[in-house]
């Protein structure tokens, strides 16, 4: 009888042993899980940051286009550079005429 009741204290053992080592690591996976949901946090703020930065990127981009737009349709083109060419040449032919006669 009492060798049964030291295997049974035995077996009691071996199996406070396993339940510590298991408390032991479930506390260790606690602790890398909150690890990693303060990770995903840090990332999340990062996230938002860079968001924030590519709108405000995407606004000036927006603008930009804009001003492009604007310079294109009032800008002179090769044909209005040529046709002031001619005139002018035209002009400086009859101002010299006129100068001359």
């Amino acid at each position: 009888m009492e060798q049964t009741l030291k295997l049974i204290l035995n077996k009691l053992d071996s199996l406070d042993q396993k339940v510590d080592a298991l408390d032991l690591e479930q506390k260790r996976q606690a602790d890398l899980l909150q690890q990693l949901i303060n990770t995903v946090a840090s990332t999340n703020v990062k996230i938002s940051e860079t968001n924030e930065r590519v709108d405000k990127l995407e606004a000036k981009v927006d603008t930009l286009i804009d001003d492009v737009k604007e310079i294109k349709n009032t800008m002179a083109t090769k044909n209005d550079l040529e046709y002031y060419d001619r005139m002018i040449s035209e002009h400086s032919r009859e101002i010299y005429k006129l100068k001359n006669n």
